[in-house]
């Protein structure tokens, strides 16, 4: 399990992000300074704010997963389904990390990431396969339909989250860049807030579908 999710959020998310093609923003942007901080503080917002929700929802697991999923507290499907929706979590969360700014557009231009959309089926595929099919070799058990969609949706609460943590004004430190401004660079990394809203209705309304077929008992859901 631990490699296998060092492999997602190490070696899995810098091929995903690492041969995204560079937007327009990024390319008027002026360069960092050699002394500049490593993790600028757009960054600190959101791995402060993405920590928060997964530790939450992981201690919410730990402590009332027996009870919701109805199995037995420590038990290897208890793990396993902690596992699923942390997985998840980091799945949805690449989505998120597209952009580090303001602008929230998590599916933006998928087409022409054609190498981020591979990635990413090649991740849930595997987490599928060693979930399944893993075992005793990675101390995994098979779930339920119901518990893959609550899984997958409370995974899936990495995109809200990445939504609500952009409405928190947190700028660029203008010293940390060098060389002079260009006259595009403007507006780079800002959006409206009804175009963030925009952004945020695809996923909810995929979920809440997804959550209504699964809790009404739809053949293929059982």
């Amino acid at each position: 399990m631990m490699l296998w999710v060092n492999l997602i959020m190490d070696t899995m998310g810098a091929l995903a992000l690492g041969t995204e093609p560079p937007t327009d923003d990024l390319l008027y942007r002026r360069p960092y300074k050699r002394d500049s901080t490593l993790i600028s503080r757009p960054m600190w917002r959101n791995i402060l704010c993405q920590s928060l929700y997964q530790l939450g929802l992981l201690i919410f697991l730990l402590i009332k997963g027996p009870e919701i999923f109805e199995c037995v507290d420590g038990s290897v499907e208890h793990f396993t389904i902690i596992f699923n929706a942390f997985v998840f979590c980091q799945i949805f969360n690449e989505f998120n990390a597209r952009e580090i700014g303001d602008v929230f557009d998590p599916f933006r231009n998928l087409i022409t990431s054609p190498m981020f959309t591979a990635v990413i089926f090649f991740t849930v595929l595997a987490q599928y396969v060693i979930v399944e099919y893993g075992g005793d070799f990675t101390q995994t058990e098979e779930l339920s339909t119901e518990e893959w969609v609550a899984t997958i949706i409370l995974g899936a609460g990495s995109i809200p989250v990445g939504f609500f943590m952009r409405l928190i004004p947190v700028s660029e430190d203008p010293e940390c860049f060098a060389g002079v401004p260009h006259a595009k660079q403007g507006t780079c990394g800002r959006q409206s807030f009804v175009d963030k809203l925009k952004h945020m209705v695809v996923p909810v309304a995929c979920a809440a579908v997804l959550f209504y077929y699964a809790d009404d008992g739809v053949p293929g859901f059982d």
